[in-house]
């Protein structure tokens, strides 16, 4: 266990940095520099800022330090631990003087494609220790390239004036040079050259990009800044990725990631810029939403709520039940519950929130649900389901009411095992249907209302029957550029307590000294506006999201460390 805060606060930043680069403002005069380096047909760009303001917000904030002391209390920290005593032998420096150096100002990664593969470049910015920077890299590349048994020692040489460094780590040849104040490391061949011709103006740089300018021009002050041109990208996103998703992908022009990780209320922001000519399951997402009736049945407090607007929820259905039903087996579940002649997706097709609290994962891993069918010579006679009551709802505005009302009024036909009863709630009718499972339902303002307990079907009435969207959530709603395809909210910290208490994920229990009570809410929104889609995630209304990833700081250590460390 690392005793001094000052040593184990660094190696946190160092991990932060690590995630960001896998998934921060400088003056803007550095913002111009560093660009001018990066090649216009960079289809990835990743930059860094703020490093320093980032550091000196980790290392004077409460949260880190707690987080800090519960990493180095895991199994997980003892190979780092032991990494970090050994740190200097290859280095030449401790690791608070490493990432001071290398992290001090901006970091910036430059993907593009070349005649012989891709074109990888990197690029640090740290002011006054431009050359503490590139000795402090020499250093580690001799190290490394000793360490392999390579005989061939640094090449040094000139390119348009500018001295270059170069070392084989073979598969590997890192060339590395200083222009202005910039180090360029070039980690691929061609890719040294290729920045340096951008920064002497033989080749334009990303500013001279009217995709990028136009993609990141509200976002180029975030600490974290991702651009991701994926027309041009299609070659390489085709050959790597899945091809689902890879199909996905190609229906964007252009992706954004940023990162607002030190102003109060900031957000992880995806925004991306739809193909004229896309098509797929992405395109009905991307259509202009009406504003949701549905949302005023929600408190704003919920644990956890789900809404999604009418296009998308037919998508979404498609992914679901995979389409139109084919299948004329009367003998099937499925098909004697629902008539072979009923259009399901049009049935459930509409604006619906589900919401609830956590509990209810709670209740179904206690007491599960049972699904109970009775035959009589092959003939499916009856289906009973049961399940526990849960702290869960459903409120629905379907688009086709006549065809949802048929649906679901055959289904509760078939599964009812009593006559439904009814009940007087606030001038509403309460309908309670055991099949044998029971069901509270009813109609506010013609919106459907769905429930697993009379407790939450109650509560969705009385906010609904106020005619007014939650206080809290209207806010959150007013900050969005359109209205919402999707809004999800998730009390994470109670849902990693869940699965703490699970088989499958034991490390995240109580031995590990990961607490998740300071975890709050998760509130995720999907807005499109015309061709532009933009997924926000929010931890905080009021404060910095560095302080907010402290507090999930241990348990991305240990997802990231498995294996490393013992964590039985």
């Amino acid at each position: 266990m690392i005793r001094h805060p000052r040593i184990r606060i660094p190696v946190l930043l160092s991990l932060l940095c690590v995630a960001l680069l896998a998934t921060v403002p400088a003056s803007i005069t550095h913002a111009e520099t560093i660009e001018t380096v990066i090649p216009s047909d960079s289809f990835i760009y990743l930059k860094l800022q703020n490093l320093k303001a980032c550091r000196e917000t980790i290392e004077n904030s409460e949260d880190w330090q707690e987080a800090a002391t519960t990493i180095a209390a895991t199994p997980n920290w003892q190979p780092l631990s032991q990494f970090m005593q050994m740190l200097p032998m290859f280095t030449g420096t401790d690791l608070p003087s490493l990432i001071e150096t290398f992290f001090g100002g901006q970091v910036a990664v430059t993907v593009s494609a070349g005649a012989e593969g891709l074109i990888v470049g990197l690029t640090i910015e740290n002011g006054d220790k431009r050359q503490a920077v590139e000795e402090t890299l020499a250093k580690m590349l001799n190290t490394l390239r000793v360490m392999s048994g390579s005989q061939t020692p640094t090449e040094v040489g000139n390119y348009e004036g500018v001295t270059y460094h170069t070392t084989e780590l073979d598969p590997l040849r890192i060339t590395y040079g200083n222009v202005g104040m910039l180090l360029l490391v070039g980690i691929t061949p061609g890719s040294f050259e290729k920045m340096v011709d951008t920064y002497k103006k033989s080749h334009p740089a990303i500013t001279e990009n009217p995709a990028y300018q136009s993609a990141v021009n509200y976002f180029k002050e975030d600490e974290v800044l991702l651009f991701v041109d994926t027309a041009a990208a299609q070659p390489f996103i085709g050959a790597t990725l899945p091809p689902p998703l890879a199909n996905q992908l190609a229906a964007f022009q252009t992706m954004v990631c940023s990162w607002d990780l030190l102003r109060p209320g900031g957000s992880l922001q995806i925004s991306g810029t739809l193909q004229a000519d896309a098509q797929g399951i992405l395109t009905p997402l991307l259509q202009t939403q009406p504003k949701m009736r549905s949302i005023q049945g929600l408190s704003g407090e919920e644990e956890l709520f789900f809404t999604v607007a009418p296009a998308s929820s037919q998508t979404l259905w498609q992914l679901i039940l995979g389409g139109t039903r084919t299948s004329t087996d009367t003998e099937s579940a499925g098909n004697f519950l629902i008539s072979v002649e009923t259009d399901v997706i049009d049935a459930v097709t509409g604006e619906f929130a589900i919401a609830g609290n956590l509990s209810t994962l709670e209740a179904l891993r206690e007491h599960g649900t049972n699904f109970n069918t009775r035959s009589v010579n092959n003939k499916i006679e009856s289906i009973e389901i049961e399940f526990p009551e849960a702290d869960l709802g459903i409120i629905f505005n379907p688009d086709s009411p006549s065809e949802w009302q048929a649906l679901f009024s055959g289904l509760l036909e078939k599964l009812s095992t009593e006559p439904i009863r009814q009940s007087n709630y606030k001038g509403i009718t309460l309908n309670i249907a055991s099949i044998p499972g029971i069901l509270y339902y009813g109609n506010v303002n013609e919106l459907v209302v769905i429930a697993f307990s009379e407790r939450r079907c109650q509560s969705l009435m009385d906010n609904l029957l106020t005619g007014e969207t939650a206080p809290n959530i209207k806010k959150k709603l007013d900050a969005l550029s359109a209205p919402p395809t999707c809004l999800f909210q998730l009390n994470l910290g109670k849902f990693l307590s869940f699965l703490a208490d699970t088989e499958e994920f034991p490390w995240l229990g109580q031995e590990t000294g990961i607490s998740t009570e300071k975890v709050g809410n998760l509130f995720t929104s999907l807005a499109v506006e015309s061709d532009v889609a933009q997924l926000e995630l929010t931890f905080s209304s009021e404060e910095m999201p560095i302080d907010a990833v402290a507090r999930v700081a241990p348990l991305i250590f240990l997802i990231g460390t498995q294996g490393s460390g013992s964590t039985e």
